[in-house]
């Protein structure tokens, strides 16, 4: 995890100031006085050589800090503390629904493999992957928000402001759920366990839970943990569609404004998020199937 961290924190530094713009411009105005941009530069250590300017940045970054916002003034760590939780929360859900809906669909094609009912849930995980997240947001606020006026469209002041945002971020990881649980099962239900079992007379539904489904969850188990990540850059897209003010919101804003500081800290915040639960998805290996820890 922390060479990782290092390698995304160089990365992230370097391409920032690869952003076309002064950040000093952005703030004081395209008219500002030159003296007094390049007063401000000065202070915000911006004429310093990059080598020292990130060993600064990490150097701070060791004490936990992130610095302060150029254009706000307020500590990055402050402002991530505020947008964080809706971030994660969003994901979250999103990630619970994606799975849900996902394995749902993958079981019921597997057990009824080439027939309609497989055949269609395919095409919708198809659809489901093709369609992008903010068009999925706008139809669903259409639907649900401005025709039959169910649910809220935009904030994120109550559990139903989740609903539909979760919906739409995790619509895109329904599709490849589906279709690796599918495959999974597949393969799980051809083995000659599963078969004995139905020459036993165990009843078809304790065979494709209790049996085939265990064994089949370490690709899908993978697969959540790899999209985890995708949602939370997906969360970007989505928290701006629906207005919500989490830390996606907060790192567009920052590339908007050519806030280094405050793109670093979100950059580092979610690539720390996603190792994170990427380590949580590795130890499930051996929870899930007790021959990982042997081997």
């Amino acid at each position: 995890m922390i060479p990782v961290l290092l390698i995304v924190s160089i990365l992230v530094f370097f391409m920032t100031r690869l952003i076309p713009g002064d950040p000093v411009y952005t703030i004081l105005g395209m008219d500002a006085d030159p003296q007094e941009a390049e007063a401000m530069r000065e202070r915000l250590g911006l004429n310093d050589p990059l080598p020292l300017q990130y060993l600064n940045y990490m150097k701070n970054l060791a004490r936990g800090d992130l610095g302060s916002s150029i254009k706000s003034q307020r500590p990055v760590m402050s402002e991530i503390k505020s947008r964080y939780p809706i971030t994660l929360k969003l994901s979250i859900l999103a990630t619970i629904f994606s799975t849900t809906v996902g394995m749902l669909m993958g079981i019921v094609s597997a057990v009824n493999r080439s027939k309609f009912s497989d055949n269609l849930l395919m095409v919708i995980s198809l659809v489901s992957v093709s369609a992008p997240i903010f068009f999925v947001g706008f139809l669903l606020m259409l639907l649900f928000s401005l025709k039959l006026g169910w649910l809220p469209s935009v904030g994120a002041s109550s559990s139903l402001h989740y609903i539909l945002p979760s919906i739409a971020l995790g619509s895109s990881a329904v599709g490849m759920i589906a279709r690796t649980t599918r495959s999974s099962m597949l393969d799980v239900l051809s083995q000659d366990y599963i078969r004995t079992s139905r020459s036993r007379g165990i009843k078809r539904h304790t065979i494709i839970y209790s049996h085939a489904l265990k064994n089949a969850l370490i690709p899908v188990i993978t697969l959540i943990g790899l999209r985890f990540g995708s949602l939370l850059a997906g969360a970007t897209l989505t928290e701006t569609v629906f207005s919500i003010n989490g830390l996606g919101r907060l790192l567009v804003q920052g590339v908007l404004d050519r806030d280094y500081p405050v793109v670093q800290g979100c950059v580092l915040i979610l690539a720390a998020t996603f190792i994170t639960i990427n380590t949580i998805v590795d130890v499930l290996y051996g929870v899930i199937d007790p021959r990982v820890k042997y081997e």
